[in-house]
């Protein structure tokens, strides 16, 4: 809240942001969050459509939840802090344009909070014997649909044409992959982290399927990553191969070598059967996500096509982008706003129940059940 404070008053001079490098770590966090949010609803889902995940549907409360409330909440944060002026916000709304991927954006991150909402209550009904499973068959498909939808947030920079790193047709399955890779690997941490205190049971070999999951789609992101850095440098020529030579050998060579680094470590540890490495792949496969959206952005916006007068950056860390500390500041603070919602929900409504049995209730009303 301080560092907000600090940025609305000062403006966001205060950030690493410039006429070139626009979109930063508001945007990064924006990408993420808006793919744990779809990811989250996709594996809740899928544990009703799908045979091979059926184990799962005891861990699909939490997952929904985290796809409804924490997640959107994250992502809408980060918008409303990255434009500036927050009330600029009504716009969306007072004067949205239709044609514009950023008003559909805007309207699948609103839909997010209300499936995710309507399919976690649904979900709580059927644990309570409330309600029969057959009757999550809508809203599961639903929010299976709607989780796809997330490749709609790619749309903003394939649709670029005067970006071509980014106006390249495989973004739409990149960004799902990638929304994928955050959400199995976000929910494994956290599955651990209650099946050690108690608030759910998941089995090592159910955490590592998940793990397997999230390294096969961390696999593609790989092949995207290596296909385009291929390309680009065995063509020798055309708009994107300044580009690819500025991540590979130039100024964006750090960081494109971390990420790489990041998703094959990942990828060798969310293949494991151990709970302790698996949990370390987790981590380190978020890492990697993170940094495929920060050399995304980074790599493109600073090698425009055309550029201003004067130097790049005008004096600014020139050649790579840099959160600032305000940045950071207000980044921390919109995650662990997320995190305590997703606390709140955890503790106050009990979303890791099992399922009452037809034994449990014989118990309860007197009928004699041998211990």
């Amino acid at each position: 809240l301080i560092c907000w404070f600090l940025q609305l008053t000062k403006g966001l001079q205060l950030t690493n942001l410039n006429n070139y490098a626009t979109w930063g770590l508001y945007i990064i966090g924006f990408m993420i969050f808006t793919g744990i949010a779809a990811g989250s609803l996709i594996f809740a889902s899928s544990a009703y459509l799908f045979k091979g995940m059926a184990e799962y549907k005891p861990y699909t409360r939490v997952a929904a939840f985290i796809g409804a409330i924490g997640s959107v909440v994250a992502a809408g944060l980060f918008i409303i802090v990255d434009i500036g002026n927050p009330g600029r916000a009504w716009y969306f709304i007072t004067s949205g344009n239709i044609s514009s991927p950023m008003f559909w954006d805007s309207l699948i991150l609103g839909a997010y909070v209300v499936i995710g909402i309507l399919f976690t209550r649904q979900l709580m009904l059927v644990n309570e014997r409330q309600k029969e499973e057959k009757s999550l068959k809508t809203i599961t498909i639903i929010a299976f649909i709607a989780g796809l939808m997330v490749m709609v947030t790619s749309f903003v920079f394939a649709l670029q044409v005067a970006r071509p790193l980014w106006n390249n047709p495989v973004e739409p399955v990149s960004f799902l992959a990638a929304a994928l890779v955050a959400a199995f690997a976000l929910l494994m941490i956290l599955f651990a982290v209650l099946n050690k205190n108690g608030y759910i049971e998941m089995s090592s070999e159910q955490l590592a399927k998940i793990g397997k999951l999230a390294g096969v789609f961390l696999a593609f992101e790989l092949f995207v990553v290596l296909g385009e850095a291929a390309i680009g440098l065995y063509a020798g020529a055309g708009e994107e191969t300044e580009i690819i030579h500025w991540m590979v050998a130039g100024a964006g060579a750090p960081f494109f070598w971390v990420e790489l680094i990041a998703i094959v470590a990942g990828l060798v540890l969310l293949f494991s059967k151990k709970p302790g490495t698996l949990i370390w792949g987790a981590v380190i496969a978020l890492f990697a996500i993170f940094m495929i959206k920060y050399n995304l952005l980074q790599a493109q916006l600073l090698n425009p096509l055309l550029t201003y007068a004067g130097p790049p950056g005008y004096g600014r860390l020139e050649g790579v982008y840099i959160p600032s500390l305000i940045e950071i500041g207000v980044s921390v603070g919109i995650i662990a706003m997320g995190g305590l919602l997703v606390m709140i929900g955890l503790d106050k409504l009990n979303l890791g129940e099992k399922p009452k049995t037809a034994t449990d209730t014989k118990s309860r009303s007197g009928v004699g059940v041998k211990a």
